[in-house]
């Protein structure tokens, strides 16, 4: 009774019903002490997690304690992801931490940086090693935090003062090839195609030497007829670029090209053109805003006469570039447009427009869609005369037009539960 107030020590006579109360008030006194002595549920963190490149299976296979929700609105913390390539041709992925609600202010950035020759698998190794990382120190803040272990270890065993020797010294090659065959009763068809690049990047200099040579024949046969399709394709570009700040840049190009579809035997063509970032590019992650300006010489040389009487000539062009990326925890935007146009007729032009954009508009609902349109004023290179029909049907060659436009749009729509966190891949 030692937990008993201190009521029950009086000595005047207590009545049954003062005794009745006296016994609950002791029965109940502890439970009160107990209740208000255990702790209460520990907070739990919600997750959102924005990776298109992050295999979310395998992360909740092997995060089962993190909460994942499927609205970023319920979400403590918005983890968006966002990636570009490097100059050794891989991906450097950039996983952005973004504290919401009680949180909000606390924000954290990290990197990963997978080779060209790592497999899917290494790739989502590394992202989950980020998202492990970047979920600390939000769990350091609650008392989830003391339930965690912790294993700091350097695998190869290296020393801070290693010095890395790069054999290579930042060029990177790669070369490819394939050939493709498929034959049937009526038709047949043989494609060969290669290309060589070579790169290197660093933070003053890009330099990117690209090939590529396609050859394409394809055989159809009716009632002992045989109707034939050669096309063949060329191409190699250089370019150089030099960085002056962080927002401006200077750039030369060249460029060869061969192609039957576009009546082009050899074209040559150099440029030289600045770029201006209103964003500093160490956060090109994120934003993206450029404008650049180009002016060049180009050289054609044709297979046939053009509808313009040439066979071969010499045109000078400039053009207008403006590029726009935004990525943010709402959605993405990618937007470029070109207008080029050459200085001896002014009509001879062409405008470009590309943008692709993903929005979400509420909490189940997120709409995208993706536009090119292209106003054609510029096609030289067509050849004089009419085209035959096996040329339209075959697409020998290119056919004149004033625009060319391609859209593709949709919806998302998702609902139910809002955490995510089971895995089930049975069958």
């Amino acid at each position: 009774m030692g937990n008993c107030p201190a009521i029950l020590l009086q000595k005047k006579p207590i009545t049954m019903k003062k005794q009745f109360h006296i016994v609950l008030l002791c029965l109940l006194f502890p439970m009160v002490l107990l209740s208000q002595n255990s702790p209460g549920p520990k907070h739990t963190l919600h997750f959102f997690l924005d990776c298109h490149d992050c295999d979310f299976d395998y992360v909740r296979q092997e995060l089962k304690f993190v909460s994942f929700v499927r609205d970023p609105k319920l979400a403590d913390v918005h983890i968006l992801s966002s990636n570009s390539h490097t100059g050794s041709g891989g991906t450097k992925y950039f996983l952005n931490f973004i504290g919401l609600n009680t949180l909000k202010g606390q924000d954290y950035e990290y990197e990963y940086i997978a080779d060209q020759s790592e497999t899917n698998d290494e790739v989502r190794q590394g992202l989950l090693k980020i998202i492990k990382t970047g979920i600390l120190p939000y769990y350091s803040k609650t008392a989830f935090f003391d339930r965690i272990e912790i294993n700091l270890e350097e695998v190869d065993d290296y020393k801070a003062t290693t010095i890395v020797d790069d054999p290579w010294n930042k060029w990177v090659f790669r070369i490819e090839a394939g050939t493709d065959f498929q034959k049937e009763e009526s038709q047949d068809e043989f494609s060969f195609g290669t290309e060589l690049r070579v790169q290197k990047v660093t933070e003053d200099w890009k330099t990117r030497i690209e090939g590529n040579y396609d050859f394409n024949n394809e055989n159809y046969y009716d009632d002992g007829e045989k109707i034939e399709n050669h096309q063949t394709r060329s191409n190699v570009s250089a370019n150089y670029i030099k960085s002056l700040s962080n927002k401006w840049s200077v750039g030369i190009f060249g460029e060869y090209n061969s192609s039957t579809y576009l009546n082009t035997k050899n074209a040559y063509r150099f440029d030289t053109g600045i770029e201006y970032n209103i964003f500093p590019w160490d956060i090109s992650n994120r934003k993206v805003f450029v404008f650049r300006y180009l002016a060049g010489i180009s050289n054609y040389n044709y297979n046939e006469v053009t509808i313009y009487d040439k066979l071969t000539e010499t045109l000078y062009s400039q053009a207008l570039q403006l590029n726009l990326e935004i990525i943010q925890p709402w959605g993405r935007i990618e937007t470029r447009m070109e207008g080029r146009h050459y200085f001896h007729d002014f009509s001879k032009n062409r405008l470009i427009l590309d943008s692709e954009i993903s929005v979400r508009l509420t909490k189940q609902l997120s709409v995208y869609s993706e536009i090119e349109y292209q106003v054609v004023h510029d096609q030289m290179y067509l050849p004089k005369g009419n085209a035959s029909l096996e040329d339209v049907l075959l697409r020998r060659r290119k056919m004149a037009t004033d625009y060319e436009i391609r859209i593709e749009f949709g919806i998302q729509f998702t609902f139910g539960s809002i955490y995510n966190n089971v895995v089930n891949e049975r069958f």
